[in-house]
């Protein structure tokens, strides 16, 4: 399956998202700020739900078998985007910090 290049081209952008939303996520962990989790929290759930999905496009009805460790990080990837803010809430976070200049984006 790897040896297609329409699914190299998948698994290439699948690991830069991953790998950004990762970055992220450290980024924000060394600020301890309440907008910088947020943004962490809501690119990297966003990451995950279409990983995921793209995922289970590439495996076909594989994806949906309880031998691969896919099927459960298909199922558990939505809860992601809800658990601990939805993703909603947290964007309305960012939002609040930018327009009140608690926070900067690109410094």
């Amino acid at each position: 399956m790897g040896d297609f290049q329409a699914i190299q081209l998948k698994l290439a952008d699948m690991a830069t998202e991953i790998q950004a939303a990762r970055l992220m996520t450290y980024w924000a962990a060394s600020r301890s700020a309440r907008a910088e989790a947020a943004m962490a929290k809501y690119f990297a759930s966003e990451v995950a739900l279409r990983v995921t999905m793209e995922a289970m496009r590439v495996h076909g009805g594989y994806g949906y078998s309880q031998e691969f460790v896919l099927e459960r990080l298909y199922r558990d990837a939505p809860l992601m985007a809800i658990g601990e803010g939805t993703n909603d809430v947290q964007r309305l976070v960012i939002a609040r910090d930018l327009l009140s200049g608690a926070v900067k984006v690109g410094w």
